[in-house]
């Protein structure tokens, strides 16, 4: 009974997946009811997984020591779980309205359920291989939503994603290849494979923990290979918000705390000095991506590179080594996803009632949409990291863990990235709130905030963010059993 528990969250969005494939199954006008009632119910089968499955050990199939698919919840696999399927149902309300415009909608929820599938393949893995299969097969599933609009830019993006994520995935099964070779095991166990330090050749250990660290950190959007994400911007803002917030570049994050942390573990990567090889890139990566977003006109694009900027903290929190800085890792992946998902779901709502895309268009629009700039201020503050919201406690953390590491440039980066955050988000709110519109007339208070279907997920977002921060042990508590695991 409890190997079905595991199971359920994994096959059904795959049923349901190819179910909604055929209007014959599900009808035109079923068909919002039914994705809706998928999410809600995989989320029931989450949290029943969650709570009753402890310990479980599910092999599914098994050829020999390395190709061996079988799945394992742990705490990490929990806490990616539960955030992963929230948030996939907030997203699903708001596709339900915002997707009318965008077309192809069946096409879109077939891919948009069955990506779902993956999310929750790489949360239960409970070995590196389980885990790098589910990883490809996100990349497949992810594909036709960037491609959504089936334009030009939309293929040329499309093939640079795959392009990339393939480069990624020949990294990892090179590093794969020789982790096995030394080992003979890439079960995920908490600190680290037991004994693996102990092999003479230490060159090939680091070459196989670079190889993989770079091959994840592709979907994570780690300089040098970022360039995809704001190209993957051409999608339907639903997919841009999952992109960002939960599906892939999570995806990549989820991925790097396993390996760093359940494969080699901390100990063995101080010994190595793998940290050294991969710091500058993680600090070029938290400023490259605020100062050119400095400089993005667009709206979407200039998220995109302040998600590479902040996934930089959450890599560079991995890296870090010790406790602190761990749980400030988690935090801020928990935090980010609700702070990023809030706006990209704000500028949807820009351009799904406007049309407009660029931030020289929106002034004085906040006037007509109040709630939505509002929630964007909210969702800003966060991630500039101020208090109380949720954005300053991972932040607050990440800097318990510098110090821990006794590196006060870390902590020099951070506030300087805080500055930058502030010089590119801040402007945003001051066009939409205080600057006039060219064709404003005086007095004109149009309402333009969206429809329920899309405000109601923003709202919540907002007010959990706040939450967040100010009750921010629920979190942590969660975390720290995960810390105790690892170290």
């Amino acid at each position: 009974m409890k190997n079905i528990l595991v199971i359920l969250p994994l096959i059904l969005p795959i049923i349901s997946a190819v179910a909604i494939s055929s209007s014959k199954i599900i009808k035109d006008k079923y068909l919002k009811l039914f994705v809706a009632a998928v999410v809600f119910l995989n989320f029931a089968f989450i949290v029943n997984a969650n709570i009753f499955s402890d310990l479980e050990i599910i092999h599914v199939i098994t050829v020999n020591e390395f190709l061996d698919i079988y799945f394992h919840i742990d705490q990490l696999g929990k806490l990616f779980s539960y955030m992963a399927g929230f948030l996939w149902i907030l997203t699903s309300f708001y596709s339900f309205e915002y997707m009318k415009h965008e077309g192809k909608e069946r096409r879109y929820y077939v891919f948009f359920i069955l990506t779902f599938a993956m999310i929750m393949g790489i949360s239960y893995s409970g070995n590196l291989f389980t885990l790098y299969i589910y990883y490809e097969l996100l990349t497949l599933s992810t594909f036709p939503l960037v491609i959504h609009a089936d334009s030009k830019e939309a293929l040329q993006s499309g093939k640079k994603y795959i392009i990339y994520s393939f480069v990624g995935a020949t990294f990892i099964i090179f590093g794969m290849m020789i982790l096995f070779s030394i080992s003979g095991n890439m079960n995920f166990i908490g600190g680290g494979i037991k004994g693996i330090g102990e092999y003479s050749d230490k060159t090939l250990l680091l070459i196989s923990f670079l190889s993989m660290f770079l091959g994840f950190g592709v979907k994570a959007a780690m300089v040098p290979f970022h360039s995809w994400l704001p190209a993957a911007m051409v999608a339907p803002t639903p997919v841009s918000a999952l992109l960002h917030a939960v599906a892939v570049v999570k995806s990549g994050i989820f991925a790097l705390t396993r390996m760093t942390y359940y494969i080699y573990g901390p100990m063995l990567i101080k010994e190595l000095n793998g940290d050294d090889y991969l710091i500058p890139l993680v600090i070029a990566t938290i400023v490259m991506g605020s100062i050119i977003a400095l400089h993005q006109d667009h709206l979407k694009k200039r998220l995109a590179y302040s998600t590479i900027s902040q996934l930089g903290y959450i890599i560079l929190g991995i890296l870090m080594l010790n406790p602190n800085g761990l749980a400030g890792a988690l935090m801020h992946m928990i935090n980010h996803a609700f702070i990023k998902i809030t706006l990209f779901f704000v500028v949807g709502s820009i351009t799904y009632m406007t049309g407009k895309k660029y931030i020289h268009e929106i002034n004085g629009l906040g006037k007509h949409m109040n709630k939505s700039f509002i929630a964007f201020f909210i969702a800003s503050v966060s991630l500039v990291g101020i208090p109380p919201t949720n954005g300053f406690v991972s932040k607050w953390m990440l800097g318990l863990g510098a110090m821990e590491a006794n590196q006060v440039l870390y902590i020099v980066i951070l506030l300087f990235s805080a500055f930058l955050t502030a010089a590119y988000l801040f402007p945003v709110v001051i066009a939409g709130f205080f600057r006039r519109g060219d064709d404003e007339k005086e007095g004109d208070r149009k309402e333009l905030d969206p429809p329920r279907l899309m405000m109601v997920p923003i709202i919540m977002l907002s007010v959990i963010i706040i939450l967040l921060g100010l009750f921010p042990n629920l979190v942590i508590n969660f975390i720290d059993v995960i810390i105790v695991d690892v170290f």
